[in-house]
């Protein structure tokens, strides 16, 4: 297996601190029940509605770590009350590369 840091970028309505509050923890939950996910970590834009949701996952390749990323969390999102109809679609962007070469994930063509 091989570590990747997955980043999801997300848009969402009546984003708050205290749902990012809540979605961290409910990131660290997962963490703590999940042996290949660790590091999670959440940064937010309030006022445009955007978050970035982080972490590494071990995996046999990129697909695996996109989809246990994703399922991870909407584990999380689904903790803390919320719904996610339509979202990883509709309003998200993900990236992903090998935990060892991660700075290739923010470098433009």
């Amino acid at each position: 297996m091989t570590g990747y840091l997955v980043v999801l970028e997300t848009r969402t309505e009546h984003l708050t601190d205290a749902r990012l509050d809540a979605l961290m923890e409910a990131l660290l939950d997962v963490e703590r029940g999940d042996s290949q996910i660790s590091d999670p970590d959440v940064a937010a834009r309030i006022a445009e509605g955007t978050a970035d949701i982080q972490m590494l996952v071990e995996a046999d390749d990129p697909a695996e770590a996109a989809t246990k990323a994703l399922c991870a969390v909407r584990t999380a999102i689904h903790a803390t009350g919320d719904a996610t109809p339509g979202w990883e679609t509709a309003h998200g962007v993900m990236r992903i590369a090998p935990s060892d070469a991660s700075d290739r994930l923010f470098v433009t063509a």
